[in-house]
C-alpha cells in the first residue's frame, strides 16, 4: 500500500479536470461493446431508446446518440487514438480508445491518492500502460457518443469502464456532474503507481475496470 501525499491531489480537484472536450478525442470508437439489456452489442447500432447497463444507475435509456468521423490525416499526436491490447483493462479483446474518453479504473493506489478506489481518468494518461500505445490512424474511424439524462459510466468490451456524458452537444457548457475527472498531471501519477505496482514493487495491488 503506498503511503501516497495528497498534495497533489488538492492542489488538482479543485481545477478543471479536463482541457475543453473535443469532440474529436472523446466518445467510443465503432466496434466497441456495450452491455446491453439484450447482451453486448457494438456501439454503432445502438439507437435512441435502447437500454443500456451502467455502473451506477443499472439500465439506462440511451436519450441522443451523436456520431462523426475521427480523420486519420490529423497530424495532432493529441487527438490519434490508442490501442488498448487485451487484458490491459480486464479487456478481454483488443480495443480502441480515444485520449479524452474518461476511462474508470479501481486501485488500492486511487484509494490513496483521492479517498475512493474507484477513478476517472483520461485515456491519454494510460499511453505506456499495459502496452497500450498512441498511434495514428490508418483510415478515418467513427466515433460515438452516447448520451442519457444524466452522466452515466457504461460497461463496455466486458472489462472496461467508460465515462458517458449527458449533454449532446460536447462544445457546450457540461451541466454539473457527479463524476468527476482526474486532471491529466494527477492521472498520469495514478498510473505511474500503476505501473510501480506492475513491476512488483508493491507488497499488494488491485486494479480493475468493470465492464470502446
Amino acid at each position: 500500500m503506498f503511503a501516497w501525499k495528497n498534495t497533489a491531489w488538492d492542489a488538482a480537484k479543485n481545477e478543471s479536470a479536463l482541457p475543453k472536450l473535443d469532440a474529436r478525442t472523446t466518445g467510443m470508437v465503432a466496434g466497441t461493446k456495450v452491455a446491453t439489456n439484450a447482451g453486448w452489442a457494438n456501439v454503432e447500432t445502438i439507437r435512441e431508446g435502447q437500454q443500456v447497463l451502467t455502473f451506477d444507475g443499472g439500465l439506462q435509456t440511451v436519450i441522443a446518440v451523436t456520431r462523426h468521423p475521427l480523420m486519420a490525416d490529423t497530424g495532432e499526436i493529441a487527438s490519434w487514438p490508442l490501442f488498448v491490447p487485451a487484458g490491459a483493462l480486464g479487456n478481454r479483446a483488443d480495443m480502441t480508445i480515444l485520449p479524452h474518453q474518461s476511462v474508470m479504473i479501481e486501485s488500492d493506489a486511487a484509494e490513496d491518492m483521492t479517498g475512493d478506489p474507484f477513478a476517472l481518468i483520461p485515456g491519454a494518461a494510460l499511453s505506456g500502460f499495459r502496452g497500450i500505445t498512441q498511434m495514428r490512424a490508418s483510415d478515418w474511424v467513427e466515433v460515438i457518443q452516447l448520451h442519457f439524462a444524466q452522466d452515466e459510466i457504461v460497461f463496455a468490451n466486458i472489462g472496461a469502464l467508460f465515462l458517458c456524458r449527458a449533454q449532446a452537444d460536447l462544445m457546450s457548457d457540461a451541466p454539473a456532474s457527479s463524476y468527476d475527472v482526474l486532471s491529466i498531471e494527477v492521472a498520469e501519477d495514478l498510473i505511474d503507481c500503476l505501473m510501480f505496482e506492475d513491476e512488483g514493487h508493491a507488497p499488494s495491488f488491485s486494479t480493475q475496470t468493470v465492464a470502446a
